[in-house]
């Protein structure tokens, strides 16, 4: 009986999250620890790496931001890319747009950085993709040697302070989010995809703006 409930329970949960547009795929992504300060720490080895003394400050700022849900436009946000550019994610464009957060000690985002460069490559005249760096967990060296070794195409940005991150959640690495091309949310997804998947999902999103360009 106690069974029946659970898997009763967890199927409710299911669709809950799928009426917001929110899919949770946990099994495959890297939570955060509770605490912002010690996380690098613990991703790196034992190795001490220097925290900011204005980050619990910072905490605080974000934490009152209001979240971002699907069904909502995605905000103005300037951030810096690797290739010198400043990118505003929330700007009008004529393209749908799959954003991907990662971090560079993220075995998930490794495994996934592939196919996504590779998907990139394949729809990139229909749908952008940026992958968005939180480097407020992370390291901007690491950052850069993940996108070299990787030899990712596509735009990688800079969540410096994790800003854009925690408006979507910022609970799990990583996190998709899609867009469509008037800049509304339409999915927020938590853990890694499958090659498959991902791809639906980006066809998805090319398939709307060429039926829309149809008419």
């Amino acid at each position: 009986m106690k069974r029946f409930l659970f898997i009763r329970a967890m199927v409710m949960l299911v669709v809950v999250g799928a009426s917001w547009g929110v899919i949770a795929n946990l099994a495959y992504a890297t939570s955060l620890p509770i605490k912002n300060i010690p996380l690098q720490e613990e991703y790196k080895g034992g190795e001490k790496l220097k925290a900011e003394m204005d980050v619990e400050a910072e905490s605080d700022v974000v934490e009152v931001m209001k979240k971002i849900k699907p069904g909502e436009r995605l905000p103005s946000m300037i951030l810096k890319g690797l290739d010198g550019k400043s990118y505003d994610v929330g700007a009008t464009r004529n393209k749908a747009l799959f954003i991907s957060f990662w971090a560079s000690w993220c075995d998930p985002c490794r495994l996934e950085a592939p196919m996504l460069n590779e998907l990139y490559s394949k729809y990139k005249h229909d749908v952008d993709v940026y992958g968005i760096n939180v480097t407020r967990y992370d390291r901007l060296e690491d950052a850069k040697k993940f996108s070299r070794s990787l030899d990712l195409q596509f735009p990688i940005l800079l969540d410096e302070q994790g800003a854009l991150f925690e408006r979507f959640g910022g609970t799990a690495f990583p996190t998709h989010v899609m867009v469509d091309h008037h800049g509304q949310v339409r999915e927020i997804i938590i853990g890694m995809l499958g090659e498959r998947e991902m791809e639906r999902k980006i066809e998805t999103l090319q398939k709307k703006k060429v039926s829309l360009g149809a008419k």
